[in-house]
């Protein structure tokens, strides 16, 4: 039986502990990240906590940030439709290999419900997958876009939305969640 954890996704509070090596655990510890390109990994080292990146690794596609005000739901889906059209429509990526991720079930009932083609994690193979971070923690995708209207997100939130992506992050936020990650306009 092998079981892995990273405790700093603990976004549930269910019970769980980690298992004791006193009771016959092998305990180990992953001290790099593997999944993130060498600035998203740097992002998550310097912002959030994270692993340090290997020596060498694959570097992103894109890090950025678009501007967004708070409370600003109908400038997030504007937003969203233009990176989505770029992406999809002009740099002619697959859909299965995006995703745009949300704090709050209710952007992103919004964003699926602007008609920009997002779906729900059950249909993800007819579409890009639009969810809020706590469905996906565990998966990964080349571009996130990660979309936020409010001034502040939790580090766990951030975190796990941030980690998704392997290449290319796209955040689409107001300027203090985009602060939080050391990101500036592009």
């Amino acid at each position: 039986l092998l079981l892995v954890t990273d405790p700093a996704q603990v976004l549930h509070d269910r019970g769980f502990e980690v298992p004791d090596p006193d009771d016959g655990w092998t305990v180990c510890e992953l001290v790099t990240n593997c999944r993130n390109s060498q600035q998203i990994a740097r992002l998550l080292r310097r912002r959030l906590d994270g692993a340090p990146s290997p020596v060498i690794g694959p570097e992103a596609v894109d890090l950025r940030w678009v501007e967004v005000p708070v409370d600003g739901s109908e400038d997030a889906v504007t937003a969203v439709g233009s990176e989505l059209a770029r992406l999809l429509d002009d740099e002619e990526r697959p859909s299965e290999r995006v995703a745009v991720l949300t704090f709050a079930s209710t952007l992103r009932d919004r964003l699926r419900a602007a008609g920009l083609g997002l779906v729900p994690w059950e249909d993800r193979a007819h579409g890009v997958l639009g969810e809020n971070v706590h469905r996906v923690k565990g998966l990964e995708v080349d571009t996130v876009v990660l979309v936020s209207d409010r001034a502040e997100e939790p580090d766990d939130l951030l975190y796990v939305g941030v980690s998704r992506a392997v290449s290319e992050l796209i955040v689409v936020s107001p300027e203090a969640v985009a602060s939080r990650l050391g990101l500036r306009r592009s």
